[in-house]
Order: C-alpha cells, then sequence, then structure tokens
C-alpha cells in the first residue's frame, strides 16, 4: 500500500483541529497536529513525509503563522503552505512566494489536495538545509 501524504495542521483552537484533520483525511490525507508553531517546527524537523502545512494566522508561542509559513519556505521549500484566518490579512502581512491564504472556514481539503498533485511528481530531498 502507497504511503498517504501527511499535512501538518497546526491550529490551537481543538474544534478547527478536529474539523480540518476530518475534511483532510476524507480527502485520502494523513494528518498530524500542532497547537503552535514551536511544536509544529518540531515535528518538521522530526519527520520527513509532511507534504503540506496548514497554519492559522494567530496561535500561541514564539511566532504566528505567517512568521511559521516564512521559516518552512526557507527550510522545507519544497512543502505546499496554506495560511488560514478568520480575518483578511493586512496589506503589510506579505506571505512567501506560493504560499494560499484562506480565509476560515474554506474546506481545506480540496486546496490540499490541489497543491500536493504539484508536488507529486517532484522528488524529496534526502538533506534539508536550515
Amino acid at each position: 500500500m502507497p504511503a498517504r501524504d501527511v499535512v501538518l495542521i497546526v491550529e490551537d483552537h481543538p474544534l478547527v483541529q478536529i474539523t480540518a484533520a476530518a475534511l483532510i483525511e476524507n480527502a485520502g490525507m494523513a494528518t498530524l497536529v500542532a497547537a503552535d508553531a514551536d511544536e509544529a517546527l518540531q515535528i518538521l524537523t522530526d519527520r520527513d513525509d509532511i507534504h503540506a502545512v496548514f497554519t492559522d494566522v494567530t496561535m500561541p508561542g514564539s511566532m504566528n503563522g505567517i512568521e511559521l509559513a516564512r521559516l518552512v519556505r526557507r527550510r522545507w521549500p519544497d512543502i505546499a503552505l496554506v495560511v488560514t484566518s478568520g480575518d483578511n490579512l493586512s496589506e503589510s502581512a506579505s506571505l512567501p512566494n506560493g504560499v494560499r491564504f484562506l480565509r476560515k472556514p474554506e474546506e481545506y481539503a480540496s486546496v490540499v489536495d490541489e497543491l500536493l498533485g504539484d508536488q507529486s511528481s517532484r522528488a524529496v530531498p534526502d538533506a534539508v538545509g536550515a
């Protein structure tokens, strides 16, 4: 059986975590959940099977979702990124190239499927630079 694509959901609200995970898993992908950017970075460092990260903008911890997206883009450039928020982003909150913004509560699964479809033909790098 081939490995399923893994999506890391970074969200501090349990109900949103559960809803997002259910939508993504119904699309045939596996999910992991982190409550903040610090936990997400630990998961990304420890695993090499994360294909996409969905992160909320506002959350506790050392950085917000936009800062997390910037760091992920630099360290793991092949990971698809989606930033979500219940609010509109201000123009000063520039996202890295290739990062999608979704206003909650859009259906996450279809966007992840679309993003992963673009990556399925790419090889996963052996080493990740910091």
